[in-house]
């Protein structure tokens, strides 16, 4: 087996033509002396010689060599090494030091201002303040509204457990269910937990002699809603109510028509209620459908009745669900006229005078 050898002359005086080669300590490469000074051997006249056909250590020694080679280059080459040498996983790459910064020669000044910031409170920390939930004033009239005329029969200001039954017997001829029907087993299941939420009792105090007043049905209302942010965290029993108030106002299409919406409101609120005339049904119904854009379905029903509960300010798809209530609906009128004008008839804006115009271009 044939050996490389390969020497590494000291400095030397001049002549001899011995060529002079100038290397760096391995004193600055402490893992490279390591691999280095391993696969050395020294001969008897003092010469260096490195042996071996190991590939493992013939690479140790080409880079080393190039590593002492590159040491005084610029930042490019070192970088080139590294690439080309990266994909060898015994390969050596050494860093350079970080040069740290004189702190005794710095005339730099670091000043450091500090003020006070108002911000909102995190999720975690909304959990501890203790706010109370309020109904708007639109939901209140919302709920007396339903309250007034679809369960109080007699309009004494008191709801009884017989009033209840009375508006589950009043759904059910509307609709059309036999006593057996399954609609309407659902609907008893239903007016259960509606007299068990609203109406409570204390120990040993009979149901049917307790009332419900204004105050009571608002301030139960307002501790379920106070769970409630989205359609889905509703209660098991209301997500049940508005279900079976869609099948009983159903005309069989799996829609709800006008006419049968119209009906329904001349049956709880009044035949010649301001809700069953023309003008009025027909703006409930555009409100409802999006002027017509969406069936009255179950999925759109849902949404409505939603709004009906959550929705605190007007102009809510479900603001007149059960009966016209807040404010009517009113938008301002565009004016298109500038959009067909030209350029002579046109009154440029001019922050020096006053403008007659009552249009703008978007």
């Amino acid at each position: 087996m044939m050996s490389n050898n390969i020497k590494l002359s000291g400095s030397s005086g001049g002549g001899g033509g011995s060529k002079h080669v100038r290397s760096h300590s391995l004193k600055s490469f402490p893992a490279v002396a390591v691999a280095v000074i391993d696969n050395k051997k020294q001969s008897d006249n003092g010469v260096v010689v490195a042996t071996g056909s190991d590939p493992l250590q013939t690479t140790v020694k080409m880079t080393s060599t190039w590593k002492q080679a590159c040491d005084r280059t610029r930042d490019r080459t070192k970088q080139l090494l590294r690439r080309t040498m990266s994909w060898k996983s015994n390969t050596i790459i050494m860093q350079p030091e970080e040069r740290k910064p004189d702190e005794s020669s710095s005339t730099l000044e670091i000043h450091v201002w500090a003020s006070w910031m108002k911000r909102y409170a995190s999720e975690d920390e909304s959990k501890t303040l203790d706010i109370p939930f309020k109904l708007s004033p639109l939901q209140e009239e919302k709920l007396l509204i339903f309250f007034k005329y679809y369960l109080d029969g007699d309009c004494d200001g008191f709801v009884f457990e017989h009033d209840f039954h009375q508006f589950a017997e009043k759904l059910r001829r509307f609709a059309d269910w036999s006593p057996n029907s399954d609609e309407y087993i659902i609907l008893k299941q239903v007016l259960t937990e509606l007299i068990q939420v609203f109406i409570q009792c204390e120990s040993g105090q009979n149901v049917a002699f307790t009332s419900l007043s204004t105050d009571d049905w608002l301030k139960i209302w307002c501790q379920t809603l106070s769970r409630c942010t989205v359609a889905s965290d509703m209660p098991l029993w209301l997500k049940y109510f508005q279900s079976i108030l869609y099948k009983s106002l159903d005309s069989g299409k799996g829609e709800i028509e006008k006419a049968n919406l119209q009906r329904f409101y001349c049956t709880f609120l009044d035949s010649n209620c301001e809700e069953a005339k023309q003008g009025v049904i027909d703006i409930i119904y555009d409100s409802l459908t999006s002027n017509g854009d969406f069936k009255l379905d179950r999925d759109t029903w849902s949404q409505c009745f939603a709004n009906w509960l959550l929705g605190t300010k007007p102009n809510g798809c479900g603001q007149w669900l059960f009966g016209k209530c807040g404010p009517t609906p009113e938008f301002f009128p565009i004016d298109y006229s500038a959009m067909n004008s030209t350029v002579d008839t046109r009154d440029t804006y001019s922050h020096k005078r006053r403008s007659d115009r009552h249009s703008i271009v978007v």
